[in-house]
Formats: C-alpha cells, sequence, structure tokens
C-alpha cells in the first residue's frame, strides 16, 4: 500500500543521488537502491527522475518564497532591516541545505520544457522578493543603486553560490557566513553598516529554516500537472 512515508523516502534519496551523481548521471534504478525499495515502488509514486527532480525543485522553491517573504514581512518598513533579515534568511538556507541547492543550481535545465517553464515562474517568484525590497531602499534613497533587478540579482549571486564551497568543517561557521553576507549585501546596495549596525541587524528574528526539512522530502501535497 502506498504510503506519504514512501514518497519522502524516495524524494529523499532522489536528492541525494542527483546530488552526488548530477540527474544525467543518475538512473531510476540508482534513487530506488537508495531508498530502498523495489523500482515498482518507485515507479508508483515517480513514472521517472524527471518527475522527482521536478518535485524537488518545485517543494524548494515554493518553501523558499514563502518564508522568505513572511521573513520579510514580519518587520518593518525599514529597507535595510528588510533586506538583512532576507539576506541572512538566503544564507541559512543555502549552507544548511546545500545538497537540494546544488540540485538546484546544477539541474534545473534538465527539467522538460513544461517543468521548465514552472519552475522559472518560482524562480522569478522568489528572485521578485529581492528586487521589491531592493526598489524600496532606492525609491527612498537609503540604497543609492540604478537598478534594483541588477542589483537583487548581484546579491542572490554570491549568495546562492555558498553550497558550491561551504562547509561546516571549514574556518568559516554559519553565523560566520550570515554576518560576512549581510555586510557585503548592504555594502553592495553602498550602505555601509559599522559593527553596532550590523549586530543590531543580525539580531532582527528571522522564520525558521530548519522547518523546511519537512517540505523538502515531500510530506507536503504533491503538486499536480
Amino acid at each position: 500500500m502506498a504510503t506519504t512515508n514512501g514518497r519522502a523516502e524516495i524524494l529523499r534519496a532522489a536528492r541525494i543521488t542527483f546530488a552526488r551523481h548530477g540527474f544525467d548521471g543518475a538512473s531510476i534504478r540508482d534513487i530506488a537502491q537508495e531508498a530502498g525499495l523495489s523500482l515498482s515502488a518507485l515507479y508508483y509514486y515517480f513514472p521517472s527522475k524527471q518527475d522527482a527532480l521536478r518535485e524537488l525543485i518545485h517543494n524548494a522553491f515554493s518553501w523558499f518564497s514563502e518564508r522568505a517573504s513572511a521573513t520579510v514581512e514580519a518587520i518593518g518598513s525599514d529597507p535595510v532591516e528588510r533586506i538583512s533579515v532576507l539576506v541572512r534568511f538566503t544564507v541559512r538556507y543555502r549552507s544548511m541545505y546545500r545538497q537540494i541547492s546544488r540540485v538546484i543550481l546544477r539541474d534545473t535545465e534538465r527539467l522538460n520544457a513544461d517543468s521548465f517553464s514552472l519552475i522559472r515562474e518560482l524562480q522569478k517568484e522568489s528572485r521578485n522578493i529581492f528586487a521589491g525590497v531592493v526598489e524600496e531602499g532606492r525609491a527612498s534613497g537609503v540604497f543609492a543603486v540604478e537598478s534594483a533587478e541588477t542589483a537583487s540579482r548581484a546579491i542572490l549571486s554570491i549568495v546562492n553560490a555558498i553550497p558550491l564551497w561551504f562547509s561546516e568543517d571549514g574556518d568559516m561557521t554559519i553565523d560566520d557566513l550570515e554576518r560576512e553576507y549581510t555586510r557585503f549585501s548592504l555594502r553592495l546596495l553602498a550602505h555601509d553598516p559599522d559593527d553596532a549596525e550590523l549586530d543590531r541587524l543580525l539580531a532582527l528574528p528571522l522564520e525558521d529554516v530548519e522547518d523546511f526539512s519537512g517540505r523538502l522530502d515531500g510530506t507536503a501535497a504533491p503538486i499536480k500537472g
């Protein structure tokens, strides 16, 4: 009998397998072996590895957009505070969930046309959260940038690269990353915080990044279509 745990276990196995071998290098049999399930059990939930990849990436982007928006909206109207919590939240997400982040960075373009179109819209939605906050600061004169879109892409490009190099066994902790990337991002926007201001910004509350683990492994309802 099919179970939610079976679906979650397959998504967990797909995430590990895609991160290890890449989408092209992974087979449906590899995923089944990692999950400890038969091929028939895997096919019950996912007719192809394309379907598993799409659900993994869809879950990741959907959750990120929901929680990033909630993080920003829980803060007041100050653009400096709003972009700071957004950067910090994204740094924690990328550094704590490196496997799925690497899959997104490397394998999104391996999706078929229909799935890729769906994910592109989710990518745009998450990018617009950043662009909207940067535009608030630009319009109010707090951030000295000509294009909120370009500035937000620049911030995202450096933050999204964290899972390509970061290791918890290295010289930097996640708290170190949070501090440095918040400072980098604000300087990119022509706002250079002193240590006291940076400490205050780092003390602002965030959404719980660890809450993503259930969504990541498919305990949420599967996507349709």
